[in-house]
């Protein structure tokens, strides 16, 4: 009888740790927002949230692509969304240099190596030469809209 207690215990705490409810995982919560480069939208461009503080991880590393009315929805590796908390922000957006595009309509330029590509975001907001050093900070807070808009300026 004993061991079928047992093979129950392990059974249930199998099961809740396959289902991720009985870990303590912090919520996610969900955040969107607009962003533009030198007040215009681009497609794709990516924007990139990093804790001001702490250990990176599934939880607060998040990363979203603009549509083409620079409109952004934003996840981190465990879902939509992001633990509460102080985010450092930056930004990248890749275009084909001198305007050039790719022949076929499901191809996105940077997948073709044959087209030199060029990165459109100035230093510090770029994810690029140093995430640490943008400037842009934004707070994630349980309970509320988490939306924000930033124009970040554009390379002159």
């Amino acid at each position: 009888m004993r061991n079928i207690g047992l093979t129950l215990f392990f059974a249930a705490f199998l099961l809740c740790v396959s289902l991720n409810g009985c870990g303590g995982d912090p919520p996610l919560h969900a955040l969107g927002g607009k962003v533009t480069l030198g007040g215009k939208s681009y497609s794709r461009l990516l924007v990139y949230f990093r804790p001001i503080e702490g250990q990176v991880n599934q939880f607060n590393l998040g990363v979203g692509e603009t549509d083409a009315a620079g409109v952004l929805s934003l996840r981190s590796t465990a879902g939509m969304g992001l633990m509460a908390g102080k985010y450092r922000v930056s930004f990248s957006c890749m275009q084909p240099k001198g305007g050039t595009t790719t022949a076929g309509t499901d191809e996105k330029p940077d997948d073709d190596k044959n087209i030199q590509m060029v990165e459109l975001v100035p230093a510090p907001y770029d994810n690029e030469s140093n995430a640490d050093t943008s400037p842009l900070e934004f707070e994630i807070k349980a309970g509320v809209e988490n939306y924000f808009e930033f124009n970040i300026p554009a390379k002159s």
